[in-house]
């Protein structure tokens, strides 16, 4: 079991390496730093030499030689095979414990699709619904991780927790802490849309836009799917599209950090154990630190690093939410029966009719 829990402790590690080097080398527009795939030019290393450059050249006469693209590319692709194979090793492994396999399963057929992904965003040329879908299979990837550590830190040896069942106000959080999820989901969708569509950059002036924004603003214009081109390499919408779905990005992040900053909120006031009251200390300082960093990004007309922070700091924000509402299920589904009916059963109950009797 300690085994497992350290594998899957350096696979989450892992996992957040590659999404922000997958952020980096998006932004820094080396996505198709290599022009196949899965070699670069041909070869399983980057050119970097003046005779590896120019046989490259020679090779794909169409694309423009960029070491310091492709060998970004590379470093992404090698990275993400290794924690491919990790993915595989925790699969393995968790096939003899008591949780988490199904977990484990789902978790390497979405790496295995991730990989595909991957593929069709360097041969589809950047088409930006490929590219959300990518982006989307890094974060599921990493909140999958997450829950499997939180499923195996709970059969972690020796005594059983026994906390107090949640309280009624608790438990009708639920359907809040999964419209928050959804609304999370929503906003992240719009952010890739707004990256691979490079509309970060269109607007730099607080609340939305600058003046003027709302006669241009298409809500057909920024849904629109630009099919049929031979490249979406820095974008092929025009202006009034990427300034609506820029529109759009800001619209959704003042929704989402209502609905998650008051199911942050309601969670912290009503929580019942300190692990929850955990969560939703992380949840909250992770949403207010992502909006801390898409200001900057809006005053500082997106600086690369923080561009990168952002994206990292909403893949951890996704699973940290993910592992709230799992711990609102769990105790939600928590009741003084079934802790008097554990080995420790007496002691439970003590523990919990304790303050009732104080009384």
């Amino acid at each position: 079991m300690r085994r497992a829990r350290w594998l899957v402790n350096a696979t989450l590690l892992l996992a957040l390496a590659v999404i922000a080097l997958g952020a980096y080398t998006r932004l820094t527009d080396a996505g198709l730093g290599c022009p196949d795939w899965p070699g670069c030019y041909g070869r399983l290393t980057p050119p970097v030499h003046d005779t590896h450059i120019a046989a490259a050249q020679a090779r794909f006469p169409d694309a423009q030689v960029d070491p310091f693209k492709a060998r970004n590319e590379m470093v992404h692709r090698y990275l993400a095979g290794l924690l491919g194979l990790c993915v595989l090793a925790v699969f393995v492994v968790s096939r003899r414990l008591p949780r988490g396999r199904g977990l484990a399963a789902a978790l390497l057929a979405l790496v295995v699709f991730q990989a595909a992904l991957g593929m069709w965003t360097v041969t589809m040329n950047l088409m930006p619904v490929v590219v959300v879908a990518h982006l989307f299979g890094g974060f599921g990837v990493l909140a999958l991780l997450a829950l499997l550590r939180f499923e195996l830190r709970r059969d972690r040896p020796g005594p059983p927790e026994c906390l107090p069942p949640a309280g009624p106000r608790l438990a009708r959080l639920l359907p809040l802490a999964w419209l928050a999820l959804a609304v999370l989901l929503a906003q992240i969708a719009l952010g890739g849309w707004t990256s691979a569509n490079y509309a970060a950059a269109v607007c730099y002036q607080l609340p939305f836009c600058e003046s003027g924004w709302s006669a241009q603003f298409s809500l057909r214009a920024a849904f629109s799917l630009p099919l049929g081109h031979e490249t979406y390499e820095f974008g092929v919408l025009p202006y009034e599209a990427r300034m609506s779905i820029h529109v759009l990005h800001r619209m959704g992040a003042l929704v989402a950090t209502g609905v998650v900053g008051s199911l942050v909120l309601l969670c912290w006031r009503h929580a019942a154990d300190a692990r929850l009251r955990q969560l939703a200390a992380g949840v909250g300082g992770l949403l207010a630190l992502q909006v801390t960093l898409g200001l900057i990004n809006v005053i500082g007309q997106v600086p690369l690093l923080n561009a990168v922070a952002h994206n990292l700091t909403a893949a951890c924000l996704l699973a940290t939410l993910v592992l709230l509402i799992r711990q609102l299920h769990v105790q939600a589904g928590r009741n003084a029966a079934s802790c008097r009916q554990s080995p420790v059963g007496r002691s439970c109950a003590m523990v919990v009719e304790s303050p009732v009797k104080a009384r």
